[in-house]
């Protein structure tokens, strides 16, 4: 039951977090751009800004987890995003702006992914890996439910008033939802083979920073294209003369196949592990590009694009939260996935303005050139990571 409650605690607080804090751009850019007497593009730098104040924290997250448990430092950041949504409601110019985006940074350090799966392996042990993807099977909706919301409060509040009652959200659900309604537990204690390289042999060590380097490589690469894309598919489905609302229905269904990919993965259950899932789904995103690249835009690409597209990012976001755990012991976890934040989360910062300076300076067929290179850097990560597999005890 422990397991089950804070699952249902993290998959509702993760899709408020994530819409309230990160997603609604992809909705409010053009009406920001105008009010704000900015360029779109500009406009994307922010969530650039709040993934780089994440990524500088990350290195300095492990003691926090260590010494005080995810549970808390969910609920600081939960806490912490508010101020920042309400500053960022009340901008009126670059400083404010990229201020309020730069507060929801280090709020999100906290409050975002990575601390819900710390907790869960806090909670859940050896057993983390199905729990995680549990959770994530609810998180697939995220963008499904964030954009049409976002549509609505921007439509009836203005996207000031949005964001004033997103803090509000952020301080008032999220805050006591993670304080009172997920379980205590004791902090993951770290393991001495993270801290400690000496117990290592020469080529041991040499090996485990090759696993670091493959799984930042794959990641990054893959996710370059997948956060760049969430935040300007809308504008990519745009600049095929698709119309604006049939472009937010179509980038609203990627969510569902999202949760589809995830709950195959989950369904799976023991059966593959995250090495198995990630090295699929990477192969999958290179068919996708380049069927939308060849059909231009066509309806039947568009389609077949978001199927092979969604089924991908939805496995590979599961691959992405449980792949150390192929490597490494759940007590591992925390220290790894927080020395692999800071590189991939500048990854992530850098892409959603360079996909819209690209789509809106090049095009649509330079950007998904682009990504197709990313995407086939990533696939080849994966298949030298497949090659390092430890082999199984027994």
């Amino acid at each position: 039951m422990p397991v089950f409650r804070s699952v249902l605690v993290l998959s509702i607080t993760q899709i408020i977090a994530w819409g309230a804090m990160f997603m609604f751009v992809s909705v409010t850019a053009a009406g920001m751009a105008d009010d704000l007497l900015l360029r779109p593009s500009t406009i994307y730098l922010g969530p650039t800004v709040m993934l780089v104040a994440m990524a500088l924290c990350s290195p300095v997250m492990a003691p926090i987890y260590a010494r005080w448990g995810a549970r808390l430092v969910l609920a600081f950041g939960s806490a912490a995003a508010a101020p920042g949504l309400w500053l960022l409601a009340g901008a009126e110019g670059p400083v404010s702006y990229f201020s309020a985006w730069a507060i929801l940074g280090l709020a999100g350090a906290a409050a975002l992914t990575t601390s819900a799966q710390v907790f869960l392996t806090e909670i859940a042990g050896e057993r983390a890996r199905r729990a995680i993807g549990a959770q994530m099977l609810a998180m697939a909706l995220a963008p499904t439910i964030a954009w049409p919301v976002t549509t609505i409060c921007e439509a009836t509040f203005g996207w000031r008033g949005t964001f004033v009652l997103y803090g509000a959200v952020m301080l008032l659900v999220c805050t006591p939802f993670h304080l009172f309604g997920l379980p205590r537990t004791e902090p993951v204690k770290r393991n001495s083979s993270v801290s400690n390289f000496k117990r290592f042999s020469a080529s041991e060590l040499a090996r485990r920073w090759r696993i670091v380097a493959l799984i930042t490589a794959a990641v990054a690469l893959n996710g370059f294209v997948t956060w760049g894309f969430q935040l300007v598919v809308i504008d990519l489905f745009r600049s095929f003369a698709v119309p604006g609302t049939l472009a937010v229905g179509f980038g609203s269904a990627i969510g569902f196949l999202q949760l589809s990919a995830r709950l195959f993965d989950f369904l799976g259950g023991n059966r593959w592990d995250g090495l198995t899932t990630g090295l699929v789904a990477a192969a999958m995103m290179p068919p996708a590009l380049l069927v939308l690249a060849l059909g231009e835009g066509a309806e039947w690409s568009i389609v077949l694009f978001l199927v092979l597209y969604g089924l991908s990012s939805g496995a590979m976001s599961v691959s992405r939260a449980t792949m150390p755990l192929v490597f490494f012991s759940s007590a591992e976890y925390g220290t790894v996935v927080a020395r692999l934040g800071l590189p991939l989360n500048l990854a992530f910062a850098a892409a959603p303005p360079f996909f819209s300076f690209l789509l809106g300076e090049a095009g649509n067929r330079w950007a998904l050139t682009f990504a197709l290179l990313c995407s086939l850097g990533a696939l080849a990560s994966m298949a030298l990571l497949a090659r390092m597999r430890p082999a199984k005890s027994g």
